[in-house]
């Protein structure tokens, strides 16, 4: 039965390695006739000489060169009484002493799929969430058109969302295959055609919710609210398809990465904003659409009806105009 156990953690930090020797006597250093052989350029060809006691071990430096720094001690020592746990820094690698008993830590639980996101890998869920996803953005098309498109123009235009939604699924399914050694695309794809087909709807209600309101800034911030929650949920979902990451580190990272999206789209928008738009956003194109399908006034008839406000506000200020030329004269 091994005696001692060496981690080695190497100047790149993210490297362990673990050696286990039976001897009371171990020699470690960058010459070939030690028994741990490291290969770091700072560590002397005969460094350190570990010695088992009854309660430890004696760890000597005895190349008389770069020396030993003692981490429990937190200064260079020629000689240490060593317990299992302790490191020891030698050149630029960490060495830590540990006995074959040494309690380690408790086992991480795989991150199992949640059973929603196991559902739609369905065949039947993934052919619903499709037709369900272009119905969606067959509609989206026509309520942002002005004119009556043809099916197939209209088809045409969801396509790009659903090509879209192809190339995101085969990203994390690739990031999925190298992690998890599973690919899982039809489940990415399905979560990606569902955050798709739920993120028009949101965005046209934040554009509504704008318009009602008459404000810009509502517009926008029920936007990046809406938004910006579906998309911090969406990429959670494909964490946990992709890998073993804990729940909590992956609403960390996915609240961060949102978060940062945001910052990033609102510093550009500022940036590079126009005081002077020669194309201003309106919700003009909102409005006889969309109306049209629920009611059966026509386009003119709406025109006709929506004059009428322009035509009581002229004559609203018609007299203060008149009041202002005559005091002008």
């Amino acid at each position: 039965m091994a005696q001692l156990v060496i981690e080695i953690i190497h100047p790149l930090r993210f490297i362990k390695e673990y050696r286990t020797f039976d001897a009371p006597v171990v020699c470690v250093g960058r010459g070939y006739a030690n028994d741990l052989i490291l290969s770091d350029p700072h560590v002397s060809a005969q460094h350190l000489l570990v010695s088992a006691k009854e309660d430890g071990w004696l760890v000597k430096d005895i190349s008389g060169e770069n020396g030993m720094y003692v981490r429990k001690s937190a200064k260079v020592m020629d000689e240490v009484h060593a317990f299992s746990g302790d490191e020891i820094i030698v050149g630029r690698t960490r060495l830590r002493l540990l006995s074959p008993a040494h309690p380690v830590a408790s086992t991480k639980l795989l991150a199992s799929p949640h059973g929603f996101l196991k559902r739609i890998s369905y065949p039947v869920n993934v052919w619903s969430i499709l037709i369900l996803a272009f119905m969606v953005f067959t509609f989206h098309v026509h309520l942002r058109s002005s004119e009556n498109l043809s099916f197939l123009k209209l088809a045409s235009g969801a396509l790009g969302f659903l090509f879209a939604a192809l190339v995101w699924a085969s990203v994390w399914a690739f990031v999925g295959r190298m992690i998890k050694h599973s690919a899982q695309f039809v489940a990415q794809l399905s979560l990606s055609v569902l955050f798709l087909a739920l993120l028009l709807p949101l965005a046209t209600l934040s554009e509504y919710i704008g318009y009602f309101v008459n404000s810009m800034m509502t517009e926008t911030g029920s936007a990046v609210l809406f938004c910006g929650a579906l998309f911090t949920v969406f990429l959670i979902g494909n964490l946990t398809v992709a890998t073993h990451v804990s729940l909590r580190n992956r609403v960390v990272v996915c609240a961060t990465i949102t978060s940062v999206i945001i910052a990033i789209m609102t510093l550009l928008y500022y940036t590079f904003k126009d005081e002077f738009n020669p194309n201003p956003v309106y919700y003009a194109t909102l409005k006889p659409p969309f109306m049209k399908i629920f009611s059966s006034q026509s386009v003119d008839q709406f025109l006709t009806g929506t004059g009428k406000i322009f035509d009581s506000a002229h004559i609203r200020r018609t007299p203060k105009a008149d009041g202002d030329s005559k005091s002008q004269e």
